[in-house]
């Protein structure tokens, strides 16, 4: 569910919220019945309350076909990875496939600095399988050849995800971001 989904539906549920602890209210008879009349026909006069019941009800229609429609292919990201071993399924995480990525991205001779982003992504074909969509922006330094690195590192990275995994189509997408000539010297300075 996007951000703005998630804002409307919190507003949306307030509002359901303020109604229900309205009725409730009512209900218990606090307030006497001719004063609550007056003021519902007092509201019922007013344009901001048409305002108000049209905002909910476009609200509304939005929610529900957002609900309904299917015409996107990520998945969440608390998701997990089914690998169908030889004793059955084999779950992994997310978290984990990206700590792969990044640990094969950093053993390359070149790179600097690398941020991993991963989304499964359903594939194109009938059974909708789930393929994972790496993105990884790169810094790398200025003595390497950028073309080497990206094909390294979608090798390596492709031959574990087969290897290992048991993953064969796996979407890899490098961007490289900046270009440093900082050297490749990780010594700690002592102060």
């Amino acid at each position: 569910m996007s951000v703005i989904n998630r804002i409307i539906l919190f507003f949306y549920a307030l509002a359901f919220g303020a109604i229900s602890i309205l009725t409730m209210v009512l209900f218990a008879r606090f307030i006497p019945d001719a004063q609550i009349w007056n003021e519902f026909l007092y509201l019922c006069s007013r344009m901001e309350t048409v305002v108000v019941a049209v905002v909910i009800f476009i609200c509304s229609l939005y929610l529900l076909i957002q609900s309904l429609s299917t015409h996107s292919n990520d998945v969440s990201t608390n998701e997990a990875v089914i690998v169908q071993g030889k004793m059955g399924e084999v779950n992994i995480s997310l978290t984990a496939l990206k700590d792969m990525a990044d640990k094969i991205a950093r053993s390359i001779t070149g790179v600097r600095d690398v941020k991993v982003r991963l989304k499964m992504t359903k594939a194109p074909t009938k059974d909708k399988t789930l393929i994972p969509n790496f993105k990884l922006k790169l810094i790398v330094g200025e003595e390497s050849n950028i073309v080497s690195i990206s094909d390294k590192i979608k090798q390596q990275l492709d031959i574990y995800l087969n290897k290992y995994i048991g993953i064969e189509k796996a979407k890899i997408d490098i961007n490289v971001e900046s270009i440093s000539n900082n050297s490749t010297n990780n010594k700690k300075r002592v102060v």
